[in-house]
């Protein structure tokens, strides 16, 4: 994974911003020149006699600096301004653990507060650190692996309310106890939510939103999950834009503040649920333990490479007594110990469930997954660049069973539907095709609106937008006309070629309910040569295909659209093809 993935964006909600409290915590906390690598709480040398005596610091203290993730700095500066333990000084920051493995890996600058390489890292995930070592610079100031001194798993928030309604029993008005719940459950029910002709929201239903993955653990460890949800589902394209459309969809819902969250549903650690229920909210939330599982938070301590034997003895010695003495204070605040045991704090809290809560491994995402994951929501954040190609043949006249729609009525709305979840940035142009009504056949192409971003101004007044949403209304199928498919796939592919833009997502999403008839057109085996040939790895453009009905063959289109590295997809009611429309921005 290229460390380019490790970019800074707008720290949202509960992204763990880096805010500039220097917990200026100076804690007297004692470091010797020798003597053993650790020390608890308390640890006195033994006098001759059999008494003990004080640790003494003839050279003073030693000083060492730590970069904290907040919501355990916060923690540890009440705990540790007692100076607990004795002959090391503390200079703690509170810092974001993405932005703090941006600095470290020398592809940012150093989160506000932070001055200079900090002697030991505190980061709420060790996929921080695996990311900060992407790079020479990384590797060079960073060990492999840190020691656990809390740990908190991910879990989904979500308002009590509907918590029942997610985890499979219930119903949002009369919630039952939390049941079975995973992240497939998940995905499913935010598809069911998409065939609603209104906004998931204005129909009762849960948002599902995400704090920012590139700075948050909880959402990145929940991206890794659903990542890896998409690449077993490589064979399977119908679920495999499912997922992306799921994903997109957590992405146009990134929290920026915690009042942004309140009624959502959102990837979050267990102790960040903990605290928020603990200040008594009008709405309080349930934690969601998915079965399919998720990474845990570990916050790791780091000793950053190169320090001298003091400074090394001193960062064991915050090591242990983090470790032993200090964990009493971080249950009550809702962490687990490093084991991954629970509290009696976390088990009397009856939204955390903790009467099913038992002591439980970190669950770790193998080598590369954070890279992988960040890669995905890196391609789902870009704008998109999209040719719609509509296919108004006379069977798209054909109604859809139980949905009291016409093919191309429901296609135009699913269309109109996927426009509001990419946003006015988005850019969108749609073509129409069939063939004449002679013997002949051939295919006609109607280009109806060129691609331009939905916010822009057009000259006789509206948005580009406005328009898309009028000329999808405004569809009508051409009665007595056939399907000129393999003529419209390859024509609009290579429009899309000629205009491609490096910042977007550029795609050509076809709908049709057939497959090609094969009149005054090329083949297939022609279509695929000519596909071949055109491909340019370096401006790819990826085509889907969207089929209804049962004449399409998927088989065959498959093969066609794998040259661009699309796919094509078989669905047959306004959610599946909203979601198979927000899918096409997977660019795997």
């Amino acid at each position: 994974m290229a460390h380019g993935h490790l970019h800074r964006s707008p720290a949202p909600r509960g992204a763990r911003m880096s805010v500039p409290i220097t917990l200026a915590v100076v804690l007297v906390l004692g470091a010797s020149g020798g003597g053993a690598a650790w020390y608890a709480a308390g640890h006195r040398h033994s006098s001759g006699d059999g008494a003990t005596a004080p640790v003494t610091c003839p050279a003073g203290p030693t000083t060492i600096s730590a970069a904290v993730t907040p919501e355990l700095a916060g923690v540890l500066a009440p705990v540790l301004a007692s100076q607990p333990v004795p002959c090391v000084r503390v200079l703690m920051t509170s810092a974001d653990s993405g932005d703090m493995a941006r600095f470290l890996a020398g592809s940012a600058a150093a989160p506000a507060g932070v001055h200079g390489k900090p002697d030991v890292w505190i980061p709420d995930a060790s996929l921080w650190l695996e990311l900060a070592r992407d790079t020479g610079a990384g590797q060079a100031l960073l060990p492999q692996s840190g020691s656990s001194v809390a740990d908190s798993p991910t879990v989904v928030a979500a308002p009590k309310a509907v918590a029942g309604l997610l985890s499979g029993q219930g119903t949002q008005s009369s919630p039952a106890p939390q049941g079975s719940f995973s992240w497939e459950q998940l995905v499913k029910m935010a598809l069911a939510q998409s065939q609603s002709s209104v906004s998931t929201a204005a129909a009762g239903g849960p948002v599902v939103a995400i704090a920012d993955p590139t700075h948050d653990g909880a959402g990145l460890s929940a991206l890794i999950q659903l990542n890896g949800m998409l690449t077993q589902a490589v064979d399977d394209p119908q679920l495999k834009v499912g997922i992306t459309g799921f994903v997109k969809s957590m992405a146009n819902n990134v929290a920026a503040s915690t009042a942004q969250l309140t009624g959502k549903v959102f990837p979050a650690s267990e102790q960040q649920v903990f605290q928020d229920n603990r200040g008594k909210p009008a709405a309080p939330l349930a934690a969601l333990y998915p079965s399919d599982g998720a990474a845990s938070l570990d916050y790791p301590l780091v000793v950053l490479n190169g320090q001298d034997n003091a400074h090394a003895i001193a960062s064991n010695r915050l090591l242990a007594y983090l470790q032993t003495a200090a964990q009493d204070a971080l249950r009550q605040q809702g962490f687990r110990s490093p084991d991954g045991s629970p509290s009696q704090v976390l088990a009397a809290d009856p939204e955390l469930h903790g009467d099913r809560l038992a002591a439980s491994a970190s669950t770790r995402a193998g080598f590369g997954a954070a890279g992988q994951a960040l890669a995905l929501w890196a391609t789902l954040t870009r704008q998109l660049r999209m040719l719609a190609v509509v296919d108004v043949s006379g069977s798209m006249a054909q109604p859809v069973a139980g949905t009291g729609q016409t093919r191309l009525q429901l296609t135009a709305a699913a269309c109109e539907k996927a426009m509001a979840l990419f946003g006015s940035h988005a850019a969108m142009g749609l073509w129409t095709f069939t063939t004449t009504h002679d013997a002949i056949g051939s295919t006609v192409i109607d280009p109806v609106l060129p691609i331009a971003e939905l916010g822009s101004a057009e000259p006789g007044g509206g948005t580009h937008g406005q328009r898309m949403i009028a000329a999808y209304g405004a569809l009508a199928d051409k009665a007595g006309s056939r399907n000129g498919l393999y003529d419209a796939l390859l024509a609009a592919y290579q429009q899309v070629q000629k205009g491609w833009d490096a910042t977007r997502v550029n795609t050509v999403v076809v709908f049709t309910d057939g497959k090609d008839d094969d009149l005054n057109s090329m083949s297939s085996d022609q279509l695929i040569a000519k596909l071949q040939a055109a491909v340019d790895p370096n401006r790819p453009v990826r085509v889907f295909v969207v089929a209804l009905g049962t004449n399409a063959d998927l088989t065959l289109l498959n093969k066609i659209t794998a040259v661009t590295g699309g796919a094509a997809v078989h669905f047959q009611d306004m959610g599946q093809m909203t979601a198979a429309i927000v899918g096409s921005t997977d660019t795997r």
